[in-house]
């Protein structure tokens, strides 16, 4: 069987696709699946808007002008993500942090529209357990979620494949992981000496776009893509000329685990902040932490951008006052500060109050 033939037995099997989520990644998806013209139907499924989100609207309509198809679901229940999912072959999620555990039904009404294909919101960093904190914090339900795919969705029928990309400084806000590029400063935590996973936001898409026309290939597997392997300080040096230094505040791991349950017990959002750098210091957010092999080979066409050139083009737009894309509305939920902060007691309860590191600025 040649390849053209291949190419068209699965654009026929595989001929609609649906992005769960408008904004952030999902406007991404949808808008590049549209361009490729390979499905013949592209739809996004939405939480039914209020009058008053204006820019949610006007995104909304802005995706219908170019032919994607807009369908509204006013519950999270099985029954309204099996009527929006009703003529669809794949549904890929990009749900953000807060929405994870919504993917359940989200499966559930999959199933029962018949979809063949779904892909969770795992992009980004897989879940590790950390060593330091005995609760597993807000990732923990992309595990759950992968796990209800393949033990209780895959027997009735339904594929699945998870994707890793690690941390897209272009989406995620790079302040978050202490990089200030328009004052060419920093925060780092630790030694900065351990190893993480950086793909852009670009690339992430592309990664997305090939894996959804290859369902043979790319079916009831896991994917780990990586743009580039960085440690922090290599990252720093690019921002602030240094890798250490007077413009690169340095905190050491005790200091920041105080910081974090300080914040944590005020569910102040900034415990966000020094969860994910603390996290990155231990090498959580490296994809393949346990040396499972990247699959970088299934995309030769793709040639990514590196951590380190994203931050140059960044710096750049930072610098001329340009709006840069920021997909960081997973830390601006007050719900996310909760998941983050559950079994905090338990993380602080030993820790002398004399110890505490209150009246300092969030590392």
């Amino acid at each position: 069987m040649t390849t053209d033939t291949m190419a068209a037995k699965s654009s026929e099997a595989y001929s609609s696709i649906a992005i769960v989520g408008a904004g952030g990644y999902g406007e991404l998806f949808l808008k590049a699946l549209k361009q490729s013209g390979f499905f013949v139907k592209v739809r996004a499924v939405t939480r039914a808007p209020e009058a008053t989100e204006t820019v949610k609207l006007e995104r909304l309509k802005k995706l219908r002008a170019l032919g994607i198809e807009v369908l509204e679901y006013t519950s999270v229940t099985a029954d309204e993500f099996s009527r929006v999912f009703a003529g669809i072959d794949t549904v890929v999620s990009a749900v953000a942090v807060a929405g994870l555990l919504d993917q359940i039904p989200m499966i559930d009404g999959a199933v029962a529209a018949g979809v063949k294909w779904f892909i969770p919101s795992e992009f980004g960093v897989a879940q590790y357990q950390s060593a330091w904190m005995p609760f597993k914090g807000p990732l923990a339900a992309k595990e759950q979620v992968l796990e209800y795919l393949v033990g209780a969705a895959r027997p009735k029928g339904l594929a699945y494949t998870a994707v890793y990309t690690g941390l897209a400084l272009d989406y995620l806000d790079p302040h978050v992981i202490g990089l200030k590029l328009s004052k060419r400063r920093a925060t780092l935590v630790g030694r900065g000496a351990t190893p993480a996973t950086f793909t852009c936001a670009a690339d992430v898409v592309k990664v997305l776009v090939s894996i959804v026309q290859r369902p043979s290939e790319m079916q009831n597997r896991v994917i780990r893509y990586a743009g580039s392997t960085n440690k922090m300080r290599e990252l720093i040096k690019v921002v602030t000329g240094n890798s250490c230094g007077n413009n690169v505040k340095i905190v050491s791991i005790d200091e920041a685990r105080l910081k974090f349950c300080e914040l944590a017990r005020q569910q102040d959002m900034k415990a966000f902040q020094v969860y994910g750098r603390l996290l990155i210091e231990e090498g959580m957010a490296q994809i393949n932490l346990r040396r499972e092999p990247l699959d970088n080979g299934l995309f030769p066409d793709i040639k990514p951008e590196s951590a380190t050139e994203t931050l140059v083009r960044l710096i750049k737009l930072a610098e001329a006052g340009s709006e840069m894309f920021k997909g960081g509305q997973i830390i601006h939920r007050s719900h996310t500060a909760s998941s983050v902060t559950d079994g905090v007691g338990e993380v602080c309860k030993q820790e002398p109050a004399s110890t505490t590191v209150a009246g300092k600025s969030p590392v």
